[in-house]
């Protein structure tokens, strides 16, 4: 079993917390010092799901290249956080900060423990510095384009598409495995699409098209949006019929 746990702190600068961790049942990991630099209310909450981003996916602290599993235990001090995994919080302007737990780690159990006796008397020999411009979003990288965001949404629907038969202690953790696994495969190339019906249709909403990106491996056709103030996004994913088949790379 793997364990983070994160304890937040309100410092006395403003807009900056102190979040105590720890990767271990019998010692403390460290202390960062997260500075959120956007004016937002609940800053306390974005600055402990930053840090625990940044210890999971940056430092690595439970291992390189984790994906959130049943053996995965995350401990946060503060209850919004697990209502936000579960999406039943009222904070919605929260929610880009919490992407990491509804996507790459949404296998991993998640509790919420305010006691503060594990860290007492602890004197941290270097102070980590962290700061917080905003929601560090959740990606995969696609051959060929680079790293793209995945959402919750997108997620669900490609685990239910093609993973039907998985019981849901395994699902989060295999459909983002899965899609990884397909988004990086080497045969993915860039292709176009047959018809003007599509275009004109995302043409009345404003929005781009979006790129298609052909899995020859799996017969499968990623969907990537890059509209103003989003970047690129992966939107779908679905079974490639003869329109993009036979089509050559596009330019």
């Amino acid at each position: 079993m793997h364990i983070l746990k994160t304890h937040t702190l309100a410092a006395q600068d403003s807009n900056t917390f102190l979040v105590y961790w720890t990767n271990s049942t019998k010692r403390v990991g460290g202390l960062i010092k997260v500075r959120v630099t956007v004016n937002m209310q609940d800053a306390h909450i974005a600055a402990e799901l930053a840090a625990m981003q940044h210890l999971l996916e940056e430092r690595g602290v439970l291992g390189s290249h984790l994906v959130g599993n049943a053996n995965t235990k995350l401990v946060v001090s503060l209850g919004a956080i697990k209502k936000l995994r579960r999406s039943q919080s009222d904070k919605s302007h929260l929610a880009p900060y919490a992407s990491f737990l509804t996507t790459r780690f949404a296998g991993s159990p998640i509790s919420v423990d305010k006691d503060t006796r594990w860290f007492d008397g602890f004197t941290p020999d270097t102070v980590e510095d962290l700061l917080v411009g905003g929601p560090r979003r959740e990606t995969l990288k696609v051959t060929g384009l680079g790293n793209v965001a995945v959402t919750q949404h997108v997620l669900d629907r490609f685990a239910d598409r093609f993973l039907p038969e998985l019981s849901q202690d395994k699902l989060a953790q295999s459909a983002w495995k899965k899609l990884k696994e397909i988004a990086g495969d080497p045969t993915v190339r860039e292709v176009t699409r047959q018809g003007l019906w599509v275009g004109v249709k995302c043409a009345r909403h404003g929005k781009q098209e979006g790129r298609y990106f052909l899995n020859a491996r799996r017969n499968l056709v990623l969907v990537i949006t890059d509209n103003p103030g989003e970047g690129k996004r992966l939107v779908t994913v679905y079974p490639a019929t003869g329109q993009f088949l036979a089509l050559p790379m596009a330019a």
